[in-house]
């Protein structure tokens, strides 16, 4: 009785269980092309706003940019990790530059940086705060988000932050960042940098190139 009771068993089970494997499996399938699809439509609508953006501003009634940063701006700084950094060796009477990795924090519209102190960028940037950062969506390795059409000039003050508290909890948002690179983040001789930008210069591929300013606005 009890094996003809778990033959009934396996005979009633066996379609349902063959029906509930094809569901996940299906499921399974389905998915990452319905996110994929959804992404690739959000990265499409984006570019076509930055697009429309600039377009817009070819006009010449269009209204002047004003703060915060310009939504380019801030989707760029977004999806990109690196940063060319220029500052000033007055000393020298020449100009310093360095490849760094950066993070934008839109909430509070700064970049945070870092750097070992026994450099001499960081020299630098103890005696002046001016810097400019060359920021380009160009291709970083296979990412699909980078459309390859920005680059963007930003001119701004540069703070070494000294306040631990502070420090830490913006090392830790770039750490988040550039999970990949912990030993130019952490480290007791890594200092924090904040950059707040007060003027950008935005060119697309096609050399349109529009100023943006914290104060006012020009075109070019």
């Amino acid at each position: 009785e009890n094996s003809h009771y778990k033959t009934n068993m396996a005979t009633t089970s066996g379609p349902n269980t063959s029906l509930a494997n094809a569901a996940i499996t299906l499921t399974l399938f389905i998915l990452p092309i319905i996110y994929l699809s959804r992404k690739q439509r959000r990265i499409a609508r984006e570019r076509q706003e930055e697009r429309s953006f600039l377009l817009s501003l070819s006009n010449p009634s269009s209204p002047p940019l004003r703060p915060p940063l310009p939504s380019i701006v801030r989707r760029v700084l977004s999806r990109c990790r690196f940063a060319y950094l220029s500052t000033v060796d007055v000393d020298a009477n020449s100009s310093h530059l360095s490849l760094m990795r950066f993070t934008y924090l839109p909430d509070e519209e700064i970049i945070v940086m870092s750097t070992n102190r026994k450099t001499k960028k960081y020299d630098i940037l103890e005696k002046q705060s001016g810097v400019s950062l060359l920021v380009h969506d160009f291709s970083e390795g296979d990412s699909r988000e980078l459309t390859g059409e920005y680059s963007i000039t930003l001119n701004g003050n540069c703070s070494l932050i000294h306040d631990v508290e502070l420090a830490e909890r913006y090392r830790a948002a770039h750490l988040r960042n550039n999970p990949d690179y912990p030993q130019f983040i952490v480290g007791d001789d890594i200092a924090i940098l904040r950059v707040d930008v007060h003027s950008a210069r935005i060119c697309n591929i096609n050399d349109q190139v529009i100023r943006w300013n914290v104060n006012n606005i020009s075109k070019s």
